[in-house]
Protein backbone atom coordinates (compact mmCIF):
# COMPACT_ATOMS: atom_id res chain seq x y z
CA UNK A 1 0.00 0.00 0.00
CA UNK A 2 1.16 3.67 -0.68
CA UNK A 3 2.14 4.83 2.50
CA UNK A 4 2.03 8.48 1.55
CA UNK A 5 -1.14 7.69 0.24
CA UNK A 6 -2.43 6.26 3.95
CA UNK A 7 -0.26 9.35 5.64
CA UNK A 8 -2.15 11.81 3.50
CA UNK A 9 -5.40 9.72 4.61
CA UNK A 10 -5.13 10.06 8.40
CA UNK A 11 -3.96 13.28 8.54
CA UNK A 12 -7.00 13.96 6.79
CA UNK A 13 -9.38 12.69 8.67
CA UNK A 14 -7.53 14.00 12.49
CA UNK A 15 -8.23 17.81 10.41
CA UNK A 16 -11.99 16.52 10.61
CA UNK A 17 -12.13 15.01 13.62
CA UNK A 18 -10.34 18.27 15.06
CA UNK A 19 -12.64 20.32 13.43
CA UNK A 20 -15.75 18.22 14.62
CA UNK A 21 -14.36 18.86 18.39
CA UNK A 22 -13.74 23.17 17.86
CA UNK A 23 -16.86 23.49 15.99
CA UNK A 24 -19.50 21.71 18.00
CA UNK A 25 -23.02 23.00 16.70
CA UNK A 26 -25.25 21.46 19.27
CA UNK A 27 -26.32 24.15 21.10
CA UNK A 28 -26.72 23.38 25.38
CA UNK A 29 -29.88 23.84 27.11
CA UNK A 30 -31.04 26.43 28.76
CA UNK A 31 -31.88 25.84 32.06
CA UNK A 32 -32.64 28.40 34.66
CA UNK A 33 -32.08 27.58 38.34
CA UNK A 34 -33.77 29.04 41.31
CA UNK A 35 -33.62 28.14 44.94
CA UNK A 36 -36.99 27.05 45.82
CA UNK A 37 -36.64 26.69 49.15
CA UNK A 38 -34.79 26.86 52.33
CA UNK A 39 -35.13 24.81 55.72
CA UNK A 40 -32.88 25.13 58.40
CA UNK A 41 -33.33 26.31 62.75
CA UNK A 42 -34.59 29.30 64.00
CA UNK A 43 -36.46 31.16 60.69
CA UNK A 44 -39.30 30.67 58.08
CA UNK A 45 -38.92 31.84 54.52
CA UNK A 46 -40.21 35.26 53.98
CA UNK A 47 -40.35 35.85 50.30
CA UNK A 48 -38.82 35.13 47.17
CA UNK A 49 -38.33 37.52 44.33
CA UNK A 50 -37.29 35.21 41.35
CA UNK A 51 -36.58 38.76 39.26
CA UNK A 52 -33.84 39.83 41.21
CA UNK A 53 -32.87 36.18 42.23
CA UNK A 54 -33.13 37.14 46.27
CA UNK A 55 -35.07 34.94 48.82
CA UNK A 56 -35.01 36.66 51.94
CA UNK A 57 -35.02 34.57 55.53
CA UNK A 58 -37.52 35.92 58.23
CA UNK A 59 -35.67 35.40 61.56
CA UNK A 60 -37.06 34.34 64.70
CA UNK A 61 -37.27 37.37 67.53
CA UNK A 62 -34.60 34.46 69.59
CA UNK A 63 -32.46 33.94 66.90
CA UNK A 64 -28.83 34.71 66.83
CA UNK A 65 -28.66 36.50 63.42
CA UNK A 66 -24.95 36.22 63.92
CA UNK A 67 -25.24 32.01 63.55
CA UNK A 68 -27.96 30.88 61.18
CA UNK A 69 -28.10 26.95 60.48
CA UNK A 70 -29.14 26.06 57.49
CA UNK A 71 -29.98 22.64 56.94
CA UNK A 72 -31.41 21.89 53.32
CA UNK A 73 -31.61 24.02 50.25
CA UNK A 74 -34.49 22.92 47.41
CA UNK A 75 -33.56 23.86 44.01
CA UNK A 76 -36.45 23.93 40.75
CA UNK A 77 -35.27 24.46 37.70
CA UNK A 78 -36.96 25.60 34.59
CA UNK A 79 -35.84 23.85 31.27
CA UNK A 80 -36.26 25.94 27.68
CA UNK A 81 -35.68 24.59 24.02
CA UNK A 82 -35.27 20.60 25.09
CA UNK A 83 -37.67 18.10 27.24
CA UNK A 84 -36.23 16.28 29.91
CA UNK A 85 -36.47 15.28 33.46
CA UNK A 86 -36.05 18.37 35.89
CA UNK A 87 -34.82 15.87 38.83
CA UNK A 88 -31.68 15.19 36.08
CA UNK A 89 -31.33 18.27 36.30
CA UNK A 90 -31.68 19.50 39.49
CA UNK A 91 -28.81 17.06 40.67
CA UNK A 92 -26.63 18.55 38.78
CA UNK A 93 -26.70 21.67 40.39
CA UNK A 94 -23.42 22.95 41.60
CA UNK A 95 -22.94 26.38 44.01
CA UNK A 96 -20.08 28.38 44.48
CA UNK A 97 -20.50 28.45 48.15
CA UNK A 98 -21.37 25.79 50.71
CA UNK A 99 -25.21 26.68 51.59
CA UNK A 100 -25.47 24.12 54.49
CA UNK A 101 -23.93 25.20 57.52
CA UNK A 102 -24.13 27.88 60.36
CA UNK A 103 -23.89 31.63 58.63
CA UNK A 104 -23.37 34.91 59.61
CA UNK A 105 -26.82 36.68 58.19
CA UNK A 106 -25.60 40.51 59.39
CA UNK A 107 -24.46 40.30 55.36
CA UNK A 108 -26.03 39.01 52.61
CA UNK A 109 -24.94 35.78 51.71
CA UNK A 110 -24.16 35.51 47.65
CA UNK A 111 -23.59 32.47 45.65
CA UNK A 112 -23.63 31.14 42.15
CA UNK A 113 -25.65 28.49 40.61
CA UNK A 114 -24.02 26.77 37.65
CA UNK A 115 -24.91 24.12 35.72
CA UNK A 116 -25.16 25.19 31.81
CA UNK A 117 -25.32 28.46 32.83
CA UNK A 118 -24.93 30.32 35.54
CA UNK A 119 -27.17 32.32 38.22
CA UNK A 120 -26.51 34.45 41.28
CA UNK A 121 -28.52 34.52 43.65
CA UNK A 122 -28.64 36.35 47.21
CA UNK A 123 -30.41 35.20 50.75
CA UNK A 124 -30.86 37.67 52.87
CA UNK A 125 -31.85 38.02 56.39
CA UNK A 126 -34.48 40.08 58.40
CA UNK A 127 -35.06 40.11 62.17
CA UNK A 128 -37.89 41.91 63.71
CA UNK A 129 -37.97 42.70 67.04
CA UNK A 130 -40.52 44.28 68.54
CA UNK A 131 -39.52 46.98 71.59
CA UNK A 132 -41.48 47.98 74.24
CA UNK A 133 -41.37 50.22 77.07
CA UNK A 134 -44.58 51.06 79.49
CA UNK A 135 -45.43 52.49 82.88
CA UNK A 136 -48.18 52.44 84.94
CA UNK A 137 -50.42 55.52 84.03
CA UNK A 138 -48.53 55.82 80.64
CA UNK A 139 -50.93 57.85 78.63
CA UNK A 140 -49.14 57.42 74.94
CA UNK A 141 -46.97 55.68 73.44
CA UNK A 142 -43.31 55.31 74.32
CA UNK A 143 -40.47 56.84 72.06
CA UNK A 144 -37.85 54.31 71.24
CA UNK A 145 -34.49 55.15 69.81
CA UNK A 146 -32.69 52.83 68.74
CA UNK A 147 -29.43 54.73 67.27
CA UNK A 148 -29.46 56.67 70.10
CA UNK A 149 -30.44 53.72 72.85
CA UNK A 150 -33.46 55.79 74.40
CA UNK A 151 -36.78 54.91 75.42
CA UNK A 152 -39.36 57.57 76.66
CA UNK A 153 -42.49 56.78 78.38
CA UNK A 154 -44.91 59.68 78.84
CA UNK A 155 -47.57 60.36 81.89
CA UNK A 156 -49.59 62.82 82.46
CA UNK A 157 -48.85 66.23 84.48
CA UNK A 158 -48.62 66.23 87.76
CA UNK A 159 -47.66 62.12 88.14
CA UNK A 160 -45.17 60.88 90.90
CA UNK A 161 -42.16 60.30 88.67
CA UNK A 162 -40.24 58.95 92.05
CA UNK A 163 -43.42 56.21 92.56
CA UNK A 164 -44.12 55.17 88.40
CA UNK A 165 -43.04 51.52 88.26
CA UNK A 166 -42.57 49.87 85.29
CA UNK A 167 -44.86 47.66 83.74
CA UNK A 168 -42.99 46.20 80.44
CA UNK A 169 -39.46 46.79 79.28
CA UNK A 170 -38.52 44.67 75.80
CA UNK A 171 -35.15 46.13 74.86
CA UNK A 172 -34.23 43.00 73.02
CA UNK A 173 -35.78 38.92 71.59
CA UNK A 174 -37.99 37.68 74.04
CA UNK A 175 -36.76 35.48 76.73
CA UNK A 176 -32.90 35.47 75.52
CA UNK A 177 -32.43 39.25 76.63
CA UNK A 178 -31.28 40.12 80.22
CA UNK A 179 -31.39 43.65 81.96
CA UNK A 180 -28.97 44.67 84.50
CA UNK A 181 -30.19 46.51 86.89
CA UNK A 182 -33.24 43.98 86.74
CA UNK A 183 -36.67 45.19 85.70
CA UNK A 184 -37.64 45.06 89.68
CA UNK A 185 -34.54 47.44 90.71
CA UNK A 186 -35.18 49.78 88.28
CA UNK A 187 -38.75 50.36 89.48
CA UNK A 188 -38.02 50.48 93.10
CA UNK A 189 -36.33 53.23 92.40
CA UNK A 190 -38.74 55.30 90.25
CA UNK A 191 -37.62 57.37 87.44
CA UNK A 192 -37.40 60.98 89.49
CA UNK A 193 -34.07 60.79 86.94
CA UNK A 194 -33.49 59.02 83.86
CA UNK A 195 -32.50 55.60 84.94
CA UNK A 196 -29.23 53.53 82.70
CA UNK A 197 -29.89 49.86 82.16
CA UNK A 198 -27.39 47.34 80.36
CA UNK A 199 -29.26 44.96 77.73
CA UNK A 200 -27.66 41.42 76.97
CA UNK A 201 -28.41 39.53 74.55
CA UNK A 202 -26.43 37.07 72.54
CA UNK A 203 -23.36 37.81 74.37
CA UNK A 204 -23.47 41.69 73.48
CA UNK A 205 -24.08 44.21 75.80
CA UNK A 206 -25.45 47.35 75.40
CA UNK A 207 -25.75 50.60 77.26
CA UNK A 208 -29.63 52.45 77.31
CA UNK A 209 -31.32 55.30 79.05
CA UNK A 210 -34.79 55.05 80.19
CA UNK A 211 -37.14 58.53 80.86
CA UNK A 212 -40.16 59.11 82.26
CA UNK A 213 -41.80 62.23 81.17
CA UNK A 214 -44.56 64.49 81.83
CA UNK A 215 -46.90 65.77 79.58
CA UNK A 216 -49.73 68.14 79.14
CA UNK A 217 -51.67 65.47 76.68
CA UNK A 218 -55.09 63.94 78.13
CA UNK A 219 -55.81 61.50 75.23
CA UNK A 220 -54.16 59.29 72.53
CA UNK A 221 -53.89 56.94 70.33
CA UNK A 222 -51.26 53.91 70.55
CA UNK A 223 -51.21 50.26 68.94
CA UNK A 224 -52.61 50.78 65.67
CA UNK A 225 -53.19 47.51 63.75
CA UNK A 226 -54.07 48.52 60.41
CA UNK A 227 -54.83 44.71 59.54
CA UNK A 228 -57.06 43.58 62.55
CA UNK A 229 -58.28 47.70 62.33
CA UNK A 230 -57.62 48.26 65.66
CA UNK A 231 -56.39 51.10 68.05
CA UNK A 232 -56.07 51.42 71.43
CA UNK A 233 -57.06 54.89 73.03
CA UNK A 234 -55.91 56.47 76.67
CA UNK A 235 -57.52 58.89 78.44
CA UNK A 236 -56.42 60.81 81.59
CA UNK A 237 -59.46 60.67 84.00
CA UNK A 238 -60.39 60.47 87.78
CA UNK A 239 -62.20 57.25 88.63
CA UNK A 240 -65.24 59.35 88.67
CA UNK A 241 -64.65 60.84 85.07
CA UNK A 242 -63.98 57.52 83.60
CA UNK A 243 -67.38 55.89 84.70
CA UNK A 244 -69.03 58.47 82.44
CA UNK A 245 -66.88 59.22 79.70
CA UNK A 246 -66.99 57.97 76.16
CA UNK A 247 -64.38 58.05 73.58
CA UNK A 248 -65.72 58.44 69.98
CA UNK A 249 -64.32 58.62 66.61
CA UNK A 250 -64.77 59.39 63.12
CA UNK A 251 -63.13 59.51 59.97
CA UNK A 252 -62.35 63.03 58.94
CA UNK A 253 -64.94 64.13 57.05
CA UNK A 254 -67.75 61.97 58.03
CA UNK A 255 -71.32 62.96 59.71
CA UNK A 256 -71.22 60.33 62.34
CA UNK A 257 -69.43 59.42 65.62
CA UNK A 258 -68.70 56.20 66.40
CA UNK A 259 -67.84 54.53 70.61
CA UNK A 260 -64.50 52.98 71.16
CA UNK A 261 -65.61 50.04 73.08
CA UNK A 262 -64.46 50.86 76.86
CA UNK A 263 -61.91 48.00 78.12
CA UNK A 264 -60.69 49.03 81.25
CA UNK A 265 -59.57 51.81 84.36
CA UNK A 266 -56.47 51.49 85.82
CA UNK A 267 -53.81 54.16 87.28
CA UNK A 268 -55.86 56.99 86.52
CA UNK A 269 -55.70 55.52 82.35
CA UNK A 270 -59.27 54.90 80.73
CA UNK A 271 -58.11 52.56 78.21
CA UNK A 272 -61.12 52.49 74.72
CA UNK A 273 -60.61 50.10 72.01
CA UNK A 274 -61.42 51.25 68.23
CA UNK A 275 -62.96 47.66 66.38
CA UNK A 276 -64.25 47.44 63.24
CA UNK A 277 -68.06 45.82 63.16
CA UNK A 278 -68.94 42.87 61.06
CA UNK A 279 -71.77 41.93 59.66
CA UNK A 280 -73.21 38.71 58.91
CA UNK A 281 -75.10 37.12 55.60
CA UNK A 282 -75.29 34.28 53.89
CA UNK A 283 -73.67 33.77 50.34
CA UNK A 284 -75.84 32.92 47.03
CA UNK A 285 -73.98 29.55 47.79
CA UNK A 286 -74.98 29.39 51.58
CA UNK A 287 -71.74 29.96 52.95
CA UNK A 288 -71.44 32.42 56.21
CA UNK A 289 -69.89 35.43 55.07
CA UNK A 290 -68.53 38.27 56.68
CA UNK A 291 -68.78 42.08 55.81
CA UNK A 292 -67.87 45.39 57.41
CA UNK A 293 -69.95 47.78 58.96
CA UNK A 294 -69.35 50.64 57.35
CA UNK A 295 -67.33 53.41 59.14
CA UNK A 296 -66.60 51.31 62.34
CA UNK A 297 -62.34 50.26 62.59
CA UNK A 298 -59.29 52.29 61.86
CA UNK A 299 -58.02 51.80 58.21
CA UNK A 300 -54.98 52.61 56.49
CA UNK A 301 -55.13 55.77 54.34
CA UNK A 302 -57.39 57.71 56.50
CA UNK A 303 -56.77 60.84 58.93
CA UNK A 304 -59.18 60.45 62.10
CA UNK A 305 -60.86 62.79 64.57
CA UNK A 306 -60.99 61.61 68.25
CA UNK A 307 -63.00 63.13 71.15
CA UNK A 308 -63.18 62.46 75.00
CA UNK A 309 -66.87 62.82 76.23
CA UNK A 310 -67.57 62.85 80.29
CA UNK A 311 -71.19 63.03 80.06
CA UNK A 312 -72.15 66.24 78.13
CA UNK A 313 -68.99 67.50 78.40
CA UNK A 314 -66.01 67.70 75.61
CA UNK A 315 -62.85 67.01 77.12
CA UNK A 316 -60.66 67.50 74.25
CA UNK A 317 -60.35 66.37 70.86
CA UNK A 318 -57.30 65.00 68.82
CA UNK A 319 -56.60 63.69 65.10
CA UNK A 320 -54.77 60.76 63.92
CA UNK A 321 -53.29 60.10 60.35
CA UNK A 322 -52.80 56.14 59.93
CA UNK A 323 -50.18 54.93 57.50
CA UNK A 324 -50.26 54.30 53.45
CA UNK A 325 -52.19 51.17 52.31
CA UNK A 326 -50.88 48.98 49.84
CA UNK A 327 -50.75 49.27 46.30
CA UNK A 328 -51.49 46.32 43.57
CA UNK A 329 -48.28 45.76 41.34
CA UNK A 330 -48.63 47.73 37.97
CA UNK A 331 -52.29 48.29 39.00
CA UNK A 332 -52.42 51.24 36.09
CA UNK A 333 -51.29 48.65 33.37
CA UNK A 334 -49.15 51.88 32.33
CA UNK A 335 -46.27 49.89 31.28
CA UNK A 336 -46.11 48.04 28.22
CA UNK A 337 -43.36 45.72 28.99
CA UNK A 338 -45.61 43.16 31.31
CA UNK A 339 -45.46 40.04 30.71
CA UNK A 340 -48.88 39.72 30.41
CA UNK A 341 -48.74 41.50 27.11
CA UNK A 342 -46.62 38.83 25.77
CA UNK A 343 -46.31 35.44 25.42
CA UNK A 344 -43.88 34.92 28.23
CA UNK A 345 -45.58 33.96 31.14
CA UNK A 346 -44.51 30.58 32.54
CA UNK A 347 -41.71 31.24 35.49
CA UNK A 348 -41.43 33.80 38.31
CA UNK A 349 -38.49 35.46 36.47
CA UNK A 350 -40.88 36.27 33.78
CA UNK A 351 -44.06 37.62 35.71
CA UNK A 352 -43.84 40.21 38.06
CA UNK A 353 -47.31 40.26 39.20
CA UNK A 354 -49.78 39.97 36.19
CA UNK A 355 -49.51 37.27 33.91
CA UNK A 356 -52.55 35.92 31.06
CA UNK A 357 -53.11 32.58 28.72
CA UNK A 358 -51.00 34.18 25.93
CA UNK A 359 -49.78 31.38 23.92
CA UNK A 360 -48.37 30.26 20.62
CA UNK A 361 -51.34 30.16 19.08
CA UNK A 362 -53.50 32.77 21.14
CA UNK A 363 -50.85 35.50 21.48
CA UNK A 364 -53.61 38.44 21.76
CA UNK A 365 -55.81 36.92 24.44
CA UNK A 366 -54.45 39.79 26.73
CA UNK A 367 -52.56 42.86 25.02
CA UNK A 368 -52.13 46.49 25.95
CA UNK A 369 -54.66 48.36 24.43
CA UNK A 370 -55.89 52.05 24.65
CA UNK A 371 -59.41 53.46 26.44
CA UNK A 372 -60.62 56.58 27.59
CA UNK A 373 -57.18 58.39 27.19
CA UNK A 374 -55.18 55.69 29.29
CA UNK A 375 -53.29 52.53 28.95
CA UNK A 376 -54.80 49.41 29.57
CA UNK A 377 -55.25 45.69 29.73
CA UNK A 378 -57.52 45.08 26.70
CA UNK A 379 -58.77 41.39 26.62
CA UNK A 380 -60.25 39.58 23.39
CA UNK A 381 -61.93 36.27 22.86
CA UNK A 382 -61.65 33.68 19.96
CA UNK A 383 -61.97 30.33 18.72
CA UNK A 384 -60.42 27.92 16.68
CA UNK A 385 -62.01 24.50 15.83
CA UNK A 386 -64.79 24.74 17.85
CA UNK A 387 -62.38 25.69 20.74
CA UNK A 388 -63.18 28.61 23.05
CA UNK A 389 -60.40 31.14 24.10
CA UNK A 390 -61.19 33.55 26.18
CA UNK A 391 -59.42 36.69 27.47
CA UNK A 392 -58.43 36.25 30.61
CA UNK A 393 -55.69 38.05 32.79
CA UNK A 394 -54.51 37.24 36.06
CA UNK A 395 -52.06 37.12 39.51
CA UNK A 396 -49.83 34.14 38.31
CA UNK A 397 -48.04 31.82 35.95
CA UNK A 398 -48.98 30.21 32.90
CA UNK A 399 -47.64 27.02 30.91
CA UNK A 400 -49.08 25.60 28.04
CA UNK A 401 -48.13 22.39 26.50
CA UNK A 402 -50.22 20.25 23.99
CA UNK A 403 -53.29 22.23 22.98
CA UNK A 404 -53.85 22.50 26.92
CA UNK A 405 -53.11 25.80 29.14
CA UNK A 406 -52.37 25.29 32.70
CA UNK A 407 -53.24 28.59 34.76
CA UNK A 408 -51.08 28.82 37.83
CA UNK A 409 -53.50 31.61 39.92
CA UNK A 410 -52.04 33.37 42.89
CA UNK A 411 -48.88 35.42 44.10
CA UNK A 412 -46.88 36.77 47.08
CA UNK A 413 -47.94 39.52 48.71
CA UNK A 414 -46.98 41.35 52.12
CA UNK A 415 -50.49 42.20 53.97
CA UNK A 416 -50.39 44.33 56.99
CA UNK A 417 -53.07 46.30 56.05
CA UNK A 418 -56.95 45.06 55.57
CA UNK A 419 -58.80 46.75 52.65
CA UNK A 420 -62.61 46.80 52.90
CA UNK A 421 -62.83 46.56 48.85
CA UNK A 422 -60.82 46.21 45.54
CA UNK A 423 -61.36 48.99 43.32
CA UNK A 424 -60.98 49.04 39.27
CA UNK A 425 -62.05 50.35 36.20
CA UNK A 426 -64.01 48.30 33.55
CA UNK A 427 -65.50 48.76 29.65
CA UNK A 428 -66.58 45.84 28.03
CA UNK A 429 -67.49 46.80 23.86
CA UNK A 430 -69.00 43.65 23.38
CA UNK A 431 -70.59 40.37 25.81
CA UNK A 432 -72.74 38.07 23.54
CA UNK A 433 -74.38 35.02 24.20
CA UNK A 434 -72.73 32.18 24.46
CA UNK A 435 -71.27 30.29 20.52
CA UNK A 436 -69.37 27.88 22.11
CA UNK A 437 -70.63 25.81 25.49
CA UNK A 438 -68.05 22.27 25.53
CA UNK A 439 -68.53 21.14 28.73
CA UNK A 440 -70.91 21.86 31.87
CA UNK A 441 -70.42 24.05 34.11
CA UNK A 442 -71.98 26.06 37.19
CA UNK A 443 -74.16 28.25 35.38
CA UNK A 444 -75.71 25.84 33.25
CA UNK A 445 -74.96 27.73 30.20
CA UNK A 446 -75.94 26.56 26.95
CA UNK A 447 -75.53 27.88 23.13
CA UNK A 448 -77.52 30.97 22.90
CA UNK A 449 -77.57 32.08 26.62
CA UNK A 450 -76.42 35.44 27.62
CA UNK A 451 -72.68 34.95 28.48
CA UNK A 452 -71.04 36.59 31.47
CA UNK A 453 -67.72 38.20 31.62
CA UNK A 454 -65.76 38.29 35.87
CA UNK A 455 -63.70 39.86 37.69
CA UNK A 456 -62.95 38.53 41.08
CA UNK A 457 -60.33 39.27 43.83
CA UNK A 458 -59.59 36.51 46.84
CA UNK A 459 -56.95 36.92 49.53
CA UNK A 460 -55.42 33.20 50.12
CA UNK A 461 -53.28 31.25 52.80
CA UNK A 462 -52.11 29.14 50.35
CA UNK A 463 -48.82 26.89 50.26
CA UNK A 464 -48.19 26.74 46.58
CA UNK A 465 -50.37 28.42 43.73
CA UNK A 466 -53.85 27.15 42.69
CA UNK A 467 -53.65 25.00 38.59
CA UNK A 468 -56.06 25.18 36.69
CA UNK A 469 -56.25 23.59 33.04
CA UNK A 470 -58.42 23.11 30.72
CA UNK A 471 -57.83 23.10 26.34
CA UNK A 472 -59.17 20.33 24.27
CA UNK A 473 -58.57 17.90 27.33
CA UNK A 474 -61.46 17.40 30.43
CA UNK A 475 -60.62 20.56 32.46
CA UNK A 476 -59.12 20.34 35.96
CA UNK A 477 -58.17 22.02 39.03
CA UNK A 478 -61.79 24.53 38.76
CA UNK A 479 -62.69 26.54 42.01
CA UNK A 480 -64.59 29.38 42.87
CA UNK A 481 -63.80 31.37 45.96
CA UNK A 482 -67.96 31.94 46.05
CA UNK A 483 -68.15 28.16 46.56
CA UNK A 484 -65.53 27.25 48.90
CA UNK A 485 -63.82 28.30 51.93
CA UNK A 486 -60.79 26.86 51.08
CA UNK A 487 -58.57 24.63 48.32
CA UNK A 488 -55.98 21.75 48.72
CA UNK A 489 -53.23 24.62 48.78
CA UNK A 490 -55.18 26.30 51.91
CA UNK A 491 -57.82 29.08 53.04
CA UNK A 492 -59.69 31.18 51.41
CA UNK A 493 -59.75 33.88 53.86
CA UNK A 494 -61.75 36.23 51.96
CA UNK A 495 -63.22 37.73 48.38
CA UNK A 496 -65.00 39.78 45.95
CA UNK A 497 -66.95 39.00 42.55
CA UNK A 498 -68.51 40.32 39.54
CA UNK A 499 -70.36 38.99 37.35
CA UNK A 500 -70.89 41.38 33.77
CA UNK A 501 -73.83 40.14 31.68
CA UNK A 502 -74.05 43.37 29.19
CA UNK A 503 -72.02 45.24 27.18
CA UNK A 504 -71.35 48.72 28.31
CA UNK A 505 -73.22 51.87 26.83
CA UNK A 506 -71.42 55.14 26.29
CA UNK A 507 -68.10 55.67 25.98
CA UNK A 508 -66.62 55.90 29.52
CA UNK A 509 -64.74 54.35 31.89
CA UNK A 510 -67.20 52.50 34.80
CA UNK A 511 -65.84 52.95 38.13
CA UNK A 512 -66.72 49.18 40.14
CA UNK A 513 -66.05 48.34 43.74
CA UNK A 514 -65.97 45.13 44.61
CA UNK A 515 -66.66 44.72 48.62
CA UNK A 516 -64.57 41.66 50.26
CA UNK A 517 -66.59 39.09 51.85
CA UNK A 518 -64.77 37.33 54.51
CA UNK A 519 -64.92 33.75 55.83
CA UNK A 520 -62.81 34.20 58.61
CA UNK A 521 -62.36 37.82 60.18
CA UNK A 522 -59.48 36.97 62.57
CA UNK A 523 -57.20 35.45 59.83
CA UNK A 524 -54.01 37.13 58.26
CA UNK A 525 -51.94 35.43 55.43
CA UNK A 526 -48.91 33.75 55.97
CA UNK A 527 -48.31 31.76 53.45
CA UNK A 528 -46.27 31.41 50.13
CA UNK A 529 -49.01 33.11 48.08
CA UNK A 530 -51.54 35.36 49.48
CA UNK A 531 -53.41 37.08 46.83
CA UNK A 532 -55.45 36.04 43.45
CA UNK A 533 -56.91 38.26 40.67
CA UNK A 534 -58.67 37.11 37.84
CA UNK A 535 -60.25 38.90 35.10
CA UNK A 536 -61.96 36.50 32.07
CA UNK A 537 -64.25 37.57 29.00
CA UNK A 538 -66.28 34.52 29.79
CA UNK A 539 -67.08 33.51 33.65
CA UNK A 540 -66.68 29.70 32.60
CA UNK A 541 -64.60 29.83 29.66
CA UNK A 542 -62.64 27.23 31.59
CA UNK A 543 -65.28 24.94 30.91
CA UNK A 544 -65.00 26.04 27.09
CA UNK A 545 -68.07 27.95 27.61
CA UNK A 546 -68.91 31.49 26.25
CA UNK A 547 -68.63 33.94 23.37
CA UNK A 548 -65.75 33.89 21.08
CA UNK A 549 -66.42 37.54 19.99
CA UNK A 550 -66.31 39.20 24.28
CA UNK A 551 -63.87 42.19 24.61
CA UNK A 552 -63.13 43.72 27.92
CA UNK A 553 -60.55 46.89 28.94
CA UNK A 554 -59.78 46.83 32.75
CA UNK A 555 -57.80 49.67 34.37
CA UNK A 556 -56.53 51.13 37.53
CA UNK A 557 -56.52 48.17 39.88
CA UNK A 558 -56.33 49.37 43.63
CA UNK A 559 -57.87 48.83 47.27
CA UNK A 560 -60.50 51.05 49.01
CA UNK A 561 -59.69 51.05 53.07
Amino acid sequence: MNTRYLKTLLTAAAALLGSACIENDVPYPVVEISIADIEGEGFTVGATDPANRTITLALDEQTDIRKVRIDKVDYDVTIHSVHADKETFIRQIASSVELVGTHDMRTPLTTTLSLYQDYTWTIRAEQRIALDFRVKGQIKEAEIDTQARTATAFVPDGTDLAAVRIETLKLGPAEVTTYSPTVEELSAAGFAEERKVRVTCHGETEEWTLRVQETDIRMAVQEIDLWNNTATVTAFLTEEEAKKAEVQYRSEGAESWQTARKEGYADGILRAIVEPGWQESQNKNGLTVYTMAPEQGIFAGHTYELRLLVGDEEYGMITQTTAAGHTIPDGDLEDGTLSCFTKDNETEEQVRFWGSGNNLFKPKLCTQGEFGGSKCAYLQASKTLGILASGNFFSGLFHYEGMNGTVKFGQPYAWESRPRAMKVRYYAPTIGTVDVAKYQNPGNLEKGDQDMSRIMVAIVDWSDRHEVTSGVGQPSGMWDPEETMRTEEGAIIAYGSKFIDAASTGDAWIDLELPLSFYDTAAKPGGKISIVISCSTSAYGDFMVGCSQNQFYLDDFGWIY
